[in-house]
């Protein structure tokens, strides 16, 4: 899968029908602040794909001036019956990221996928998730899933970010379940200090999710390593 993932992400056009594509319909947008926007979209048929994962986006019917396709991490569990992705458009965005903004209800999107190991296997019974800035989304998937009774572990979130923490209301809500645990915080050092204590606490008894840039994923891949953590699993492609 991976060698196929990697000549679709090199050559998207080459490999529509190889993969699984579905027509997803927006249903709203959401300004979440900090320009950072959510797309909530429906599904016309069921896809599959497990909470945490990421899936590459194109436009069916409407020409991209450069890049004509994103790849998006799902912030949706499956139970939710939708498709939720969520991104940074800032003043100047590019030619993909304008037409995705400029959508309205009704309008149609392409979905190719799913792809990613950053999704909740049966030996994993606790999860350190480190997140930052929209690294946040795989997360909000994997909150859901643990919150709704359909994935059978424990997750610790420390999640970081400048100007506000997106997604928070649904997290706070969350909270209510007993697996689920958010440290939040402002800066490296915040996050440095709480994954510090997880892994005191945690050790190899537990798995690492690491979502954010990659600068971020590197230097804290770098980390764990250095303390002797073997159980790291990153997302890689992120819609920045």
């Amino acid at each position: 899968m991976f060698d196929i993932v990697t000549r679709f992400l090199l050559h998207p056009f080459d490999y529509i029908g190889v993969l699984s594509t579905h027509i997803l319909t927006l249903k709203e947008s959401v300004d979440e602040g900090n320009n950072i926007y959510s797309f909530i979209f429906k599904l016309q048929k069921p896809f599959s794909w497990k909470a945490g994962q990421h899936a590459v986006f194109t436009f069916p019917d409407t020409p991209i001036d450069g890049k004509g396709w994103r790849a998006f991490s799902i912030a949706s569990s499956p139970e939710e019956n939708e498709i939720r992705i969520a991104t940074i458009i800032k003043e100047e965005p590019s030619a993909f990221k304008k037409v995705l903004k400029a959508l309205q209800p009704g309008d149609k999107i392409t979905i190719h996928g799913p792809f990613g190991e950053m999704y909740i296997k049966p030996s994993m019974k606790h999860i350190v998730g480190i997140a930052g800035g929209i690294g946040i989304t795989p997360f909000r998937a994997l909150i859901q899933a643990i919150a709704r009774g359909t994935a059978d572990t424990s997750l610790t979130l420390i999640y970081s970010a400048v100007g506000g923490h997106t997604f928070k209301n649904d997290f706070d809500t969350a909270l209510a379940h007993q697996n689920i645990q958010i440290i939040y915080t402002n800066t490296p050092e915040e996050v440095n200090d709480a994954l510090s204590s997880q892994v005191a606490l945690h050790q190899n008894n537990a798995h690492y999710f690491i979502s954010g840039s990659p600068g971020m994923i590197g230097a804290l891949r770098k980390t764990l390593k250095e303390k002797g953590i073997r159980n790291i699993v990153n997302d890689s492609f992120k819609g920045y």
